[in-house]
């Protein structure tokens, strides 16, 4: 059976997690092959066994290494969708399958790019798809075909968990997310710092927090109970439990967590509107 051919297009943090995952999880069906920026960067994927060009030393490592490929993955910044698609809509197949991780730029906006293929697929992984434990969610033109959706779904189910969506779901979802783990680790940066200034030393604050994290999510999934009834049973009777969640409701965090949701949105509209 021939190998799918994928080609990712620049490989950011969010292209090489997904790139080095799906390496990771084991990829004899799947022939891979990558644009970079930097020669440095090329050669570290190429003593990977990836097949890599840099666009620093070849100008058109893109359109050379999309133009068998059977799904194209766009690891570019926002700003550089356009510029890429314009570079590569002569030199690839009418059915190969276009999925952009970019965040903010949809579907009609590639469409302009690539008029004369009809599958393209918004995608939105996050960075946890490097160890296999990704999230991520596809949403697909109405012109896409079922086996490019279903190519796409297959593609990012080796780095982790996929759900397809509606396209106007892209944006909250990015936030929340795509967005996620900058938010889960900013808590964890933040708890520890608490952590210090009660006393701790680094190394202790990193085994307290870290391991509480961690355990407490094994427990979430283990468990088959919902989060609210587990911090309910954490949660004592004018205990120190309960104080601490009295002050994070005072402190409205649940409406603090909203804000940034929506500043995130907004800031994925912006970028959509060039």
């Amino acid at each position: 059976m021939e190998k799918l051919r994928v080609c990712f297009l620049g490989t950011g943090s969010m292209g090489s997690a997904v790139l080095e995952g799906l390496l990771a999880s084991g990829h004899s069906k799947v022939l891979v092959s990558a644009t970079t920026r930097s020669e440095a960067s090329a050669k570290k994927f190429r003593d990977m066994g990836i097949s890599a060009m840099a666009t620093e030393t070849v100008e058109e490592a893109n359109q050379l290494m999309a133009g068998d490929a059977d799904l194209i993955i766009l690891g570019v910044k926002p700003y550089l969708i356009s510029q890429v698609l314009e570079e590569i809509q002569g030199e690839i197949g009418k059915n190969a399958v276009i999925i952009s991780m970019a965040g903010g730029i949809t579907l009609e906006t590639m469409a302009k790019g690539v008029p004369e293929n009809p599958n393209l697929i918004r995608s939105m992984p996050n960075t946890p798809a490097l160890v296999g434990m990704g999230v991520t969610a596809v949403a697909a033109a109405s012109t896409a075909s079922q086996a490019a959706i279903d190519a796409a779904m297959e593609l990012f189910s080796k780095v982790g968990e996929t759900i397809l969506v509606e396209e106007k779901m892209i944006n909250p979802l990015s936030a929340i997310s795509g967005s996620g783990p900058g938010w889960v680790f900013y808590i964890i940066e933040q708890w520890e710092k608490i952590a210090i200034e009660q006393g701790f030393s680094q190394s202790d604050a990193k085994t307290l927090v870290r391991n509480t994290f961690w355990g407490s999510l094994e427990l979430l999934k283990t468990s088959g109970e919902e989060p609210a009834e587990l911090r309910r049973k954490v949660t004592s009777p004018k205990g120190t439990t309960e104080r601490i969640i009295e002050t994070f409701d005072g402190a409205d965090l649940k409406g603090i967590f909203s804000a940034g949701l929506a500043a995130a949105v907004r800031r994925a509209e912006e970028i959509a509107k060039g």
